[in-house]
């Protein structure tokens, strides 16, 4: 019986490319804070500061690119991609607020639709990588880089960009 925890942990190519993006992604929060912290100064360093974020930002780019590309061999990988393509469209998202409201969506479905049913030792491991990334994407959206006009209701976000998001 699978779902009474008594099978052994199922490492995919997905959980281990979703743990790569979760420790770039919080590469990329602490060179965004890094940047905030200097305020755009004349310092010199800012310039080295900025190159950091930069790169920062394009290796998560490329750590979710990595798990798009991946085939789900476990049903409980679902969430897993469908989070990476959350976090992905909100940092691409050029609509003023548009990202701050999928990050509301997301927290409305959370439960639903961003955790793995069961009670398997991988549907627990699953879970547990998506928790650290909801408290990351969090962290994301409360960047500097995502201020901008505040979205009155979450579901603001076009129909079609959260169907790609939460419909994998």
């Amino acid at each position: 019986m699978p779902d009474l925890g008594h099978e052994a942990l199922r490492e995919t190519a997905i959980s281990v490319a979703f743990r790569n993006v979760l420790s770039t992604m919080h590469a990329f929060i602490d060179a965004e804070r890094d940047l905030e912290d200097i305020a755009y100064s004349q310092d010199p360093a800012y310039s080295a500061w900025a190159a950091d974020t930069e790169q920062a930002y394009e290796n998560l780019a490329d750590a979710l690119a990595g798990v798009h590309c991946l085939p789900v061999d476990l049903r409980e990988d679902l969430p897993l991609k469908r989070m990476a393509r959350l976090a992905d469209a909100m940092i691409g998202h050029e609509e003023p607020g548009g990202a701050r409201a999928m990050h509301g969506e997301m927290q409305m479905a959370f439960f639903s639709r961003f955790q793995a049913s069961g009670l398997s030792q991988t549907a627990m491991h699953r879970n547990g990588l998506l928790i650290h990334a909801r408290h990351l994407v969090s962290a994301m959206i409360s960047l500097p880089l995502f201020d901008c006009t505040p979205v009155d209701e979450p579901l603001a976000v076009d129909s079609r960009a959260g169907a790609l998001v939460f419909d994998c």
